[in-house]
């Protein structure tokens, strides 16, 4: 009986070991050899496709979204084309059309949320 209990220990030890992954070290972008043996380049993580930002960008029910903005914790961002913001849009909104975001962060405010809408 002493020898079964064992076998079943060393079993279960075994099958345990089996099933454990080892974590993976995270991988270290390579580094840029720089002239100065002060400065080290290292290359910038790639961006998210726009599908990886769309599916992580964050949802908010619209009553949250207006105590945000009336707290002056976040921005309303329209980013329709300025015909269609013309035509009407949320008061105090800023407009920047989708397609020009990427030249026009430095437009948006700091250190606040943006609200981004476009009907």
């Amino acid at each position: 009986m002493r020898h079964a209990a064992a076998a079943v220990v060393i079993l279960a030890a075994a099958t345990a070991s089996a099933q454990y992954k080892t974590p993976q070290a995270p991988t270290q972008p390579p580094t840029i050899q720089s002239s100065n043996p002060v400065v080290q380049i290292t290359p910038a993580a790639p961006l998210p496709t726009p599908d990886q930002a769309l599916e992580s960008a964050r949802r908010i029910e619209r009553d949250e979204a207006i105590k945000m903005v009336k707290r002056k914790k976040a921005v309303w961002v329209d980013v329709r084309e300025p015909d269609q913001y013309a035509q009407g849009h949320i008061p105090g909104a800023i407009n920047i059309p989708l397609s020009a975001l990427p030249k026009r962060w430095k437009d948006l405010p700091l250190n606040k949320f943006l609200i981004t809408y476009c009907a």
